[in-house]
C-alpha cells in the first residue's frame, strides 16, 4: 500500500516538475525572441546613426562652402563699393 502512495506521490511530483521545465523553456524562447528583436531594433538604429553622421559632414561641408561664398561676394560688394566711391568721393558702410 504504501508503494502505491508512494508512486502516486513521486508521480504528482513528476507531473510539477515537467510543467515547471514547460514554464521554464517558454520563458526562455520568449526571452530568446525578445534579444533577437533588440538586436535588429539595435542594428537599424547604428544604421540610422551612421546616416545621420554622414549628413552632418555633408552639412558641415556645405556651411564651409556656403561661409566661402558669402566672404567672397561681401569683399565684392565691398571692394565695388570702395571703387564706386572713390569716383564719387562718398565714403559709404562697408557690408559685414
Amino acid at each position: 500500500m504504501a508503494s502505491d502512495e508512494l508512486k502516486i506521490v513521486l508521480e504528482d511530483v513528476k507531473e510539477k516538475f515537467d510543467t515547471v521545465i514547460e514554464a521554464f523553456n517558454m520563458v526562455k524562447e520568449t526571452l530568446d525572441r525578445h534579444k533577437e528583436e533588440n538586436r535588429k531594433e539595435h542594428e537599424e538604429l547604428k544604421d540610422e546613426i551612421v546616416s545621420v553622421k554622414a549628413d552632418v559632414v555633408t552639412l558641415r561641408t556645405d556651411v564651409g562652402v556656403l561661409k566661402t561664398d558669402v566672404a567672397e561676394i561681401r569683399k565684392g560688394l565691398n571692394d565695388h563699393r570702395s571703387s564706386t566711391e572713390l569716383h564719387d568721393g562718398k565714403k559709404g558702410k562697408k557690408v559685414s
